[in-house]
């Protein structure tokens, strides 16, 4: 009998188990028994983004699993040190600013040119760009997309749509359904249900009826009808964004609906590797972005996490399929997130950071709940959630900072209660002598991560290569993003060069949006 390709149910419903359980108790996660892939033939590129993932946050996930789940390390570590992994240094910058967002950052990825900001796979003069994924489906490659956000959110949308606005993601959702990729899995059910979108289209309906396979459950996703299908597969598993990896754990009902990341990865693979020329896929950790946007130390380090568990899956297909590539990077950094140095001689620094481990939501989960409550009712709420007792007074600042009239500082947007409650979570109190010095050990101490602000931030990133042909990949230097795609090229064969402005060719075209637009725009972006 021939073998059957890919993974079998039993090998699927192994890794949806462990990635849930493993997940809750973070001991388990390194076991002996690893996913078995089978072999395909095929050549492989897997492109994992860390979307809005700064050096701070791989460090304290590092630690975390280090000091507080008593293991070696992340994978990513472990990657890192590796003496066949490549590791480069990326400038992000934008067309339209030394800031970039999500989508020229994945834009520049996926077409080798700079665009402006908000602005997906084409040129500010409204010239379309040719992306890798549409070159790679022309040559007959499969194509596939995962990510915990929106599936039309920039970072998914840049290596498809051409769209000059990312917010524009009911058009999007319809640029999704003209390319028709092999996969296509992730939250955003508000931009294809007929009932939310505003001109009633039911691209369900639609995808079924170009032969997808439709499932918006984790159970569906991992059934054998699924595994064993031959048909392209979309799976869209929440109404916007999919939920922070710590609800996913600690909701019962979320668990139950929601898929993990190595999960979604798993069955995307499967599905890819049975292509006979090979396949790309983009893997997308988005929601790093938003906890690092919110100032939500914990939520941002529990999402890291997964990409890292998702890794682990990656890292095993790869063992039986040597003919595959993997790069792994972020499109821009995010808040200034840092691990502060804390206490005398920075002592109080590790055991600081060990802090937030026994949170057990996410910002956004307590802040639904928070709002209209009185003082005494947050404090309540904040202490069940993250195990910190707060004072009245921190409680009635959450409350100030809800309210519309609230001037932040510095003054620039700022989500809010959001900020008001990672400053609260990163609270210590030192007593003092009368000359102001220290003079015992600390009264309070909670977390200390600092942020200094909820926006995108400028700084390089690290970009590594690690499988087939990475050390000719164009790694182990600085780069710009740009040159990715030059990369991906190269790997796969392929000659084409995109059209591009320059800074001064592309002002005249760019036009800058009110700061009340900015402020709605950036509202829709995490929400």
């Amino acid at each position: 009998m021939e073998e059957k390709k890919g993974l079998s149910r039993r090998e699927l419903l192994k890794l949806a188990f462990a990635g849930t359980v493993s997940s809750m108790l973070p001991f388990n996660i390194y076991g002996k028994d690893n996913i078995e892939f089978k072999p395909s033939k095929g050549l492989g590129l897997i492109f994992i983004v860390g979307d809005g993932m700064p050096l701070g946050v791989t460090r304290a996930t590092h630690e975390i699993s280090t000091r507080v789940w008593n293991k070696k390390g992340t994978n990513l570590y472990t990657l890192m040190s590796n003496p066949r992994t490549v590791i480069g240094y990326m400038g992000t910058k934008s067309l339209s600013s030394i800031v970039t967002d999500s989508a020229p950052a994945s834009a520049a990825w996926s077409t080798g040119s700079k665009v402006v900001n908000r602005m997906l796979a084409c040129l500010p003069d409204g010239r379309p760009l040719k992306t890798i994924m549409e070159l790679l489906k022309e040559k007959g490659f499969a194509c596939g997309l995962v990510t915990t956000t929106r599936i039309t959110h920039a970072t998914p949308a840049a290596f498809v749509s051409h769209n000059e606005n990312r917010d524009a993601e009911d058009e999007i959702a319809i640029d999704y359904l003209k390319f028709k990729p092999d996969v296509l899995l992730g939250g955003g059910n508000k931009h294809l249900d007929p009932s939310i979108r505003k001109d009633r289209k039911d691209l369900f309906s639609a995808f079924i009826k170009e032969g997808y396979e439709v499932v918006k459950d984790k159970i569906s996703l991992l059934s054998e009808g699924i595994v064993g299908s031959h048909k392209p597969i979309l799976g869209i598993f929440s109404s916007s964004h999919m939920s922070y990896y710590v609800d996913r754990l600690n909701i019962q009902q979320l668990s139950r609906k929601e898929p993990t990341l190595p999960e979604m990865t798993a069955v995307a693979l499967n599905k890819l590797s049975k292509n006979p020329k090979g396949f790309i896929l983009q893997v997308e950790a988005g929601r790093i972005d938003h906890a690092n946007h919110s100032n939500d130390a914990w939520a941002a380090i529990m999402d890291t996490f997964e990409m890292d568990l998702t890794l682990k899956t990656i890292l095993d297909y790869m063992k039986s399929n040597p003919n595959t590539l993997v790069i792994i990077t972020s499109d821009h950094g995010n808040s200034g997130w840092g691990i502060n140095g804390t206490g005398p001689e920075y002592m109080d620094s590790t055991e600081a950071l060990t802090k937030y481990a026994p949170i057990k939501a996410s910002f956004e989960t307590m802040i639904k709940e928070i709002k209209g409550k009185s003082a005494k009712e947050i404090q309540d709420i904040f202490e069940y959630y993250t195990t910190y007792k707060i004072s009245n007074q921190e409680a009635e600042m959450i409350t100030a900072s809800m309210q519309p009239d609230y001037m932040s500082f510095p003054g620039d947007f700022v989500y809010q209660p959001d900020a008001v409650m990672g400053k609260i979570l990163c609270h210590s109190i030192y007593n003092k002598n009368s000359k102001g010095s220290i003079k015992k050990p600390y009264v309070l101490r909670r977390g200390n991560v600092g942020f200094t602000s909820t926006n995108h931030t400028g700084e390089d990133q690290i970009i590594i290569a690690f499988g087939h042909k990475a050390k000719e990949f164009g790694l182990g230097r600085f780069i710009d993003n740009t040159q990715v795609f030059h990369g991906m090229c190269r790997y796969f064969g392929i000659k084409y060069k995109n059209p591009s402005l320059n800074e001064d060719q592309a002002r005249s075209y760019i036009k800058v949006a009110s700061l009340e637009d900015w402020q709605n725009h950036l509202k829709l972006h995490i929400s």
